[in-house]
């Protein structure tokens, strides 16, 4: 009984949130609405120029050549290739998204390890001004 707590809580949770959308379909529809709209006015006009830059830079192989640079720096500091220091810049300038994106690429790439992948998000997930709206 024990082991099944959680999961009849997570149910109970998901049954009494269907009720509300059930109950109150205007509230839950305007609050969609503004969900939305707030996407679309701030969180992605925000984070298209980024997600396009590190496709481009991806593609061009600006990035390897940024890891050759960089390798000397980003090895010995946070023991992650030089590419890293692409995912540190990228992830001061988007923030949370884009830094997990561009590790996830590296990672599917084989640019680094899991291990590394994961020492990149420790290190490039800052709090950025979209944060603070």
């Amino acid at each position: 009984m024990r082991g099944k707590l959680p999961t009849l809580a997570l149910a109970a949770a998901v049954v009494l949130l269907t009720l509300s959308l059930v109950l109150y379909p205007k509230d839950s529809l305007e609050a969609a609405k503004d969900g939305m709209n707030l996407f679309f006015t701030v969180v992605f006009p925000s984070l298209l120029p980024f997600f396009i830059l590190s496709e481009m830079m991806l593609g061009l192989g600006v990035v390897h050549f940024i890891g050759v640079l960089f390798t000397p720096l980003m090895r010995p500091l946070f023991n992650v290739p030089g590419e890293g220091a692409f995912v540190l810049s990228m992830g001061l300038a988007a923030g949370f998204p884009m830094d997990a994106v561009i590790t996830a690429r590296f990672r599917k790439g084989n640019m680094c390890t899991r291990v590394e992948g994961e020492r990149m998000l420790a290190f490039s997930n800052t709090a950025d001004p979209e944060l603070l709206l």
